[in-house]
């Protein structure tokens, strides 16, 4: 039996609490997945219709329930014909992420989950404190641009940062796999999409802050505020410890604010003054 099986079931009414949405139908219903992607539902699971940028979600709501999906979660009320279990919410985004951490019993409350945001070196860190986690004997698991790691399974990767939905999953495999650590790439886009909302981070990493993906963010402020969600509580919770990098203007900016908040702040450097640092620094083909 998992530690999943051994938790109490969750049920439409569950979720409609966990989301602060307004459900119809019924509300016994027990749920076991959660999925934005119609071809993913089957039974046990609950479709999110995402309003997306090209195609609302809600088109796809009667090819999820041929798949068999129990329930619907959207921003739009139920259609008056439709006679299942139906939540509507304000943000639908913002409950994917919100209803898969309650499906999946927030599986990073059972692990020492690391987040690491910037425009570079996202994987690199990644990999480093992975590393650095098996050498220390501690079980880990990696979701990166890359692969994703979950115990003894390694899966390509298709984007940086998954959807809500598929990391939460990922993360209770990983539990029920016996890993004890997790680090995972929190790319700006995926914090500004919800994607990393309902994560409870043990630790969360700043890299830097350079002039890229503004075709999304527009201006670097909003670049800079998507980034900050990691830190400042808006995935709904606060990392236990931020590692800043300020030999970045942005990390500077960063550390500043939140040692002003009165959160836990390490820096760290080459240039300037930080917590650590690193000096003689030698590069060769030796390594």
């Amino acid at each position: 039996m998992t530690n999943t099986d051994q938790k109490s079931s969750v049920s439409t009414q569950d979720v409609a609490h966990a989301v602060n949405g307004h459900l119809s139908g019924d509300s016994s219903i027990v749920l076991t997945d959660v999925t934005h992607d119609s071809r993913q539902a089957g039974p046990g699971s609950l479709f999110v219709a995402i309003p997306g940028f090209q195609q609302d979600g809600c088109k796809f709501v009667n090819n999820a329930i041929d798949r068999g999906a129990e329930a619907i979660l959207a921003e739009k009320p139920a259609p008056a014909d439709f006679n299942g279990a139906w939540i509507t919410v304000a943000n639908a985004r913002e409950a994917l992420a919100q209803a898969a951490a309650e499906i999946n019993h927030y599986p990073s409350r059972e692990l020492k989950l690391v987040g690491i945001t910037g425009t570079n070196g996202k994987t690199t860190t990644a990999y480093l404190m992975a590393a650095v986690a098996t050498a220390a004997g501690e079980p880990s698991a990696m979701i990166t641009t890359v692969e994703h790691r979950i115990g003894p399974n390694r899966i390509k990767a298709d984007r940086t940062t998954p959807e809500a939905s598929d990391t939460q999953r990922m993360l209770r495999q990983a539990v029920e796999t016996g890993c004890r650590m997790a680090v995972m790439e929190c790319s700006s886009q995926a914090l500004d999409l919800r994607r990393c909302d309902a994560l409870e981070f043990a630790v969360a990493g700043f890299t830097n802050l350079t002039h890229d993906h503004l075709d999304y963010h527009h201006t670097m402020e909003n670049y800079f505020d998507a980034k900050l969600r990691l830190f400042n509580g808006a995935t709904g919770s606060r990392p236990g410890l931020s590692v800043i990098n300020v030999d970045d203007e942005a990390g500077v900016q960063l550390a500043r604010d939140l040692d002003g908040a009165g959160m836990r702040v390490t820096t760290y450097g080459i240039d300037g003054k930080a917590d650590v640092w690193a000096d003689a620094i030698e590069v060769s083909l030796a390594g």
